[in-house]
């Protein structure tokens, strides 16, 4: 390793190959990170939180309270999986769920579990639901080139089919879905966020986006930030740093703390209703139950929703006996080539 890393190890010996252009020196210009407090990542592992704030206050923040609004209604949490089963020739084989879970008083409520589906998307399944729509050959391509574009699209519809629904039946009640209020490549007329978000005004209800983590380091800073504070609720107020940056937005975006002891996330909420983010944020605070600053609404629906081992293997064998198909033996292509040595001992 000492002759790999180029950080300055006593002993270490010279490669005979030299990487040197300008390019390269600038980004390899590791002594810039000298004295810096650091927060290592994991390769495998998600969203990291830094167990105390690595920096002082990243701009002149407003940070505003906000009161409990004790007013009864529905808080509904949506979200979805995706997992690939298969795949032939001409596309591929993928299973789908979703859950859906109601809060209200700060109590569970009831819930509906979709799936699991069975999905088969090729080409012409692309095609076919994206007829006459000018982003089609670009998102055919997509889907067709890679596998996990095909589940974003999938979990995308499906999510969006839910949210239409719920939308469309319940009234008065605040919906919280996982991830932001942006629009994506993948919209479609019938189901675009702007049509659902009127059909939601229209029926009293409320379309909040609620992040778990963000890959925009000021809004990571900022939530580090206020997660320090001794109290809450609050909320900031980030939409202008973000605007003008980040493309096809919905809502206006906040970095809101929900409780004294929890962290904070990115709230998105619609722009006809940003004169009302108060009450919204208020009726949340009551109706719903918090884990670590999280709704437990959304937690549920994500617990409703993941595959496990056995439904995983349920899904591949119900397609076997079901469809008549041809099972083709296959090995880990991975696993033989890079864990093929085996040395006694180890």
């Amino acid at each position: 390793m000492n002759n790999k890393i180029n950080l300055p190890i006593e002993g270490g010996r010279e490669t005979s190959l030299i990487l040197s252009s300008n390019i390269i020196n600038y980004l390899t210009d590791f002594k810039r990170v000298f004295g810096k407090k650091v927060v290592f990542h994991e390769r495998d592992a998600g969203e990291l939180k830094p167990i105390f704030s690595i920096s002082h206050s990243p701009l002149q923040l407003q940070i505003e309270p906000f009161d409990l609004v004790k007013v009864d209604c529905n808080i509904v949490g949506i979200d979805s999986s995706c997992i690939s089963i298969g795949e032939t020739e001409e596309g591929c084989l993928y299973s789908v769920k979703s859950g859906v879970f109601i809060y209200s008083c700060s109590r569970p409520k009831t819930y509906y579990s979709f799936g699991p589906y069975v999905v088969y998307v090729d080409d012409d399944v692309v095609r076919q639901i994206y007829y006459q729509s000018p982003v089609k050959e670009k998102v055919v391509r997509l889907v067709s080139l890679d596998a996990e574009y095909a589940k974003k699209l999938i979990r995308f519809i499906f999510e969006r089919e839910i949210l239409k629904h719920v939308c469309s039946t319940l009234k008065d009640s605040i919906i919280l879905v996982d991830g932001s209020l942006k629009s994506t490549s993948f919209e479609l007329e019938g189901i675009s966020l702007k049509k659902i978000l009127e059909v939601s005004l229209g029926n009293g209800n409320v379309v909040v986006g609620f992040s778990k983590s963000s890959r925009l380091k000021v809004v990571k800073n900022i939530a580090n930030y206020i997660e320090l504070l001794n109290y809450a609720p609050v909320k900031v107020d980030v939409h202008h740093i973000l605007e003008g940056v980040v493309e096809r937005l919905e809502g206006h975006v906040f970095v809101v703390k929900f409780k004294k002891h929890g962290y904070a996330f990115r709230v998105d909420v619609p722009f006809d209703l940003i004169f009302e983010v108060d009450t919204i944020l208020g009726k949340i605070l009551w109706n719903d139950s918090f884990r670590y600053g999280y709704p437990e609404s959304l937690v549920m629906a994500h617990n409703l929703s993941v595959f496990d081992r056995v439904e995983e293997v349920s899904v591949k064998s119900t397609i076997a006996k079901s469809l008549n198909i041809v099972q083709v033996p296959a090995h880990n292509l991975r696993k033989m080539l890079l864990n093929s040595l085996k040395f006694e001992g180890c």
